[in-house]
């Protein structure tokens, strides 16, 4: 920005007024009036004199271009200042503020304080600006609009794989659930609580379908809110009456087997997530379980995800030849599993060349804080190695989904 040029027949008051110093130009003007009372000849030598040596000073000045080259000096970084706003409108063009919130809020910052430093400069004396620090800030202001873009596209990364991984998870725990839903439980009343988590799901889908990675991603939290409420209504509703009084007379029948014959039994109930080891008729230890993928149901046919329940024996005892570390065979499908199998193939209710299915293990790999195997009782390595030290084979086994008043 070029100074406008200072009248060489101005008076003193004005040329300060050229200079933009409102306050400094009043005290001028105030002095002057006071010197107009002084004696008259006096007063005008000395005004003479000054508006000479001023006029003299500004001609030495605009001769050797000293003048112009300082106010030249003094001009805001107008154009940094474009380069910087054009890098901040980029980034927020291409969705940092939500992709990188952090990064791109600390570039907004630096710009605002560069203004702020431009904006209190641009108020000084010309000689007095120093707009260095706003240069800096400017600078470091597109240096940081740039790194918003980049760390955002780090993250967006980041984001799908973890909204690729949640979509796999969720659509297969509610393809699960659906089975057990309009199948073995279809009396419990789950079908509205299980559609709204359909739909959650289904909104996350078509936000990542569409591109919309920060929407998919802000998504996720709700759809697994809503399975999850889903869950914790299946864990409370799950327990069938019908059945409660036939799994309560199998862990008192086994509880008494082992105190008569002063034998190891194992009560595993899944509601509880946890198997008890007995000895004696007595707990001597627990254990944190996991179970087929659809452990709230009882399993009828190979391939259901489901865990077994009923009053089994351990038949082969492995510390080698198994896939999960060590295992424990049980004798599924025991007798009422057959009768169980063939009364639903006969009614229609399982396809006519399913197959009841077999080798159904107590064995080591769990610990993964999920129900995740094939319809086995998956326990932690080192929880496996304390579990065998103790049994053998022609142990009682029996699995229940609940129990009431048990253990006390």
């Amino acid at each position: 920005m070029t100074s406008a040029p200072i009248n060489q027949g101005t008076t003193a008051v004005h040329q300060l007024k050229l200079m933009g110093r409102p306050s400094t130009y009043a005290q001028a003007s105030d002095r002057q009036g006071r010197r107009v009372g002084r004696n008259t000849g006096e007063n005008n030598l000395v005004l003479m004199g000054r508006i000479g040596m001023r006029k003299t000073l500004i001609g030495l000045a605009l001769a050797t271009g000293t003048l112009v080259s300082l106010l030249g000096c003094e001009n805001p970084p107008t154009q940094l200042s474009q380069v910087a706003w054009q890098a901040l409108q980029e980034s927020e063009r291409q969705g940092v503020a939500e992709s990188a919130p952090d990064v791109w809020a600390m570039a907004q910052a630096r710009y605002d304080s560069a203004w702020l430093i431009i904006e209190t400069q641009n108020r000084l004396w010309f000689f007095e600006r120093d707009f260095a620090h706003a240069e800096s800030l400017l600078i470091r202001t597109g240096i940081t609009a740039r790194e918003a873009v980049k760390t955002g596209e780090v993250n967006r990364a980041e984001q799908k794989l973890v909204i690729e991984a949640v979509i796999d998870s969720l659509s297969k725990t509610i393809s699960a659930h659906k089975v057990g839903i309009n199948g073995h439980l279809a009396r419990i009343p789950l079908r509205q609580t299980m559609t709204e988590a359909e739909l959650h799901v289904s909104e996350l889908k078509n936000s990542y379908a569409s591109g919309d990675i920060n929407r998919a991603y802000a998504a996720i939290p709700s759809a697994q809110g809503a399975l999850r409420e889903f869950e914790e209504r299946l864990d409370h509703d799950w327990v069938d009456p019908v059945e409660l009084p036939g799994w309560n007379r199998m862990v008192r029948e086994t509880v008494s087997w082992s105190k008569e014959n002063v034998s190891t039994a194992l009560v595993v109930v899944k509601m509880d997530r946890r198997a008890y080891l007995l000895r004696g008729g007595r707990i001597v230890e627990d254990f944190p379980v996991e179970f087929g993928y659809r452990a709230w149901a009882q399993k009828i046919r190979s391939g259901d995800g489901a865990t077994p329940e009923g009053t089994y024996q351990v038949t082969k005892w492995r510390d080698r030849d198994t896939r999960y570390y060590k295992a424990l065979n049980i004798n599924y499908p025991n007798e009422q599993d057959k009768k169980r199998f063939a009364a639903n193939k006969k009614a229609g209710k399982i396809p006519r060349n399913a197959r009841i299915g077999g080798l159904i293990e107590l064995h080591g790999e769990g610990g993964k804080g999920e129900d995740w195997t094939e319809g086995c009782v998956a326990l932690s390595n080192k929880d496996m190695d304390r579990l065998m030290a103790k049994m053998s084979v022609g142990d009682r086994v029996t699995i229940v989904r609940e129990v009431s008043g048990w253990p006390d």
